[in-house]
């Protein structure tokens, strides 16, 4: 009897850091029921971070279907789902783009990055950044949109919000916090079993939903472009601040979205 118990135990531990995990990476509205017993460290909900981004692709997915009942321009319902995306989450990877592109080419002493990066003010750079940021993810899902049916469309999606956000547990957890007392040093690190059973749902996720669409060739390009994205930022932030923040975080999501989005369109 231990064994089916300590099962449902743990599936129950994994819906808890998935609920966890969807109220810190969007707006959706979590109940506090599952923050009971809850010690704040945000670390411990990473295992969650896959599934919460399969749960924030849920408006955007109602765009698509909304887009394919109307007959809308695949440009405008590609922008539409952009749109729903970035209000979901309320903007938060997308401020971390902004913010590490400012604080790497905006600085020039480790300190002074940093200082621009905790800055909320946006410059130049940032603003540029979203600019294409948006732009790129829009175009690419346009052509996703064209190329695929609705329901491959989504399945696209989902895929890509689970594994974007498991490359983000990875990436936390393989650097070290560039910035003492900041919000990622504060949140901790997750442990390197976390951020593997992370990356394995992620993985599923992305294997099963961009295979489904498109097949086997769309695991291979995305997936080998989106592992030169991960380990090249990783240098750069090492060169660039000596490890991660939580802005780097933001935009590990941000660019693992348009690699992996980038390396499908090249397949189709």
């Amino acid at each position: 009897m231990s064994r089916p118990l300590d099962q449902q135990e743990r599936a129950m531990d994994l819906v808890k850091e998935t609920m966890r995990a969807l109220a810190f990476l969007s707006r959706w509205p979590v109940s506090p029921q599952w923050f009971e017993d809850y010690t704040g460290s945000l670390h411990d909900t990473a295992r969650g971070f896959p599934l919460a981004g399969l749960i924030i692709a849920l408006p955007p997915a109602l765009v698509i279907l909304l887009g394919s009942a109307f007959d809308m321009p695949e440009f405008v319902t590609a922008l539409l789902l952009v749109t729903t995306s970035i209000i979901v989450t309320g903007a938060l990877h997308e401020d971390g783009l902004a913010d590490v592109a400012d604080g790497f080419y905006g600085g020039k002493p480790l300190e002074r990055r940093l200082e621009i990066m905790k800055d909320s003010a946006i410059g130049s750079y940032g603003t540029l950044a979203l600019i294409i940021s948006v732009l790129l993810r829009t175009a690419l899902y346009t052509d996703v949109l064209t190329e695929l049916s609705p329901i491959s469309s989504i399945a696209v999606l989902a895929g890509t919000e689970a594994a974007s956000r498991a490359l983000l547990v990875k990436f936390w957890q393989t650097l070290p916090s560039a910035r003492k007392g900041g919000v990622s040093d504060r949140a901790g690190t997750p442990t390197l079993a976390a951020a593997n059973f992370a990356l394995i749902l992620g993985t599923v996720a992305f294997a099963l939903s961009y295979g489904a669409a498109a097949g086997p060739l769309a695991l291979i390009i995305p997936a080998c472009l989106t592992g030169l994205v991960f380990f090249g930022f990783s240098a750069l932030c090492r060169e660039k601040i000596g490890g991660q923040t939580g802005d780097t975080l933001g935009a590990m999501q941000q660019l693992a979205t348009l690699s992996l989005l980038l390396g499908l369109v090249i397949t189709l």
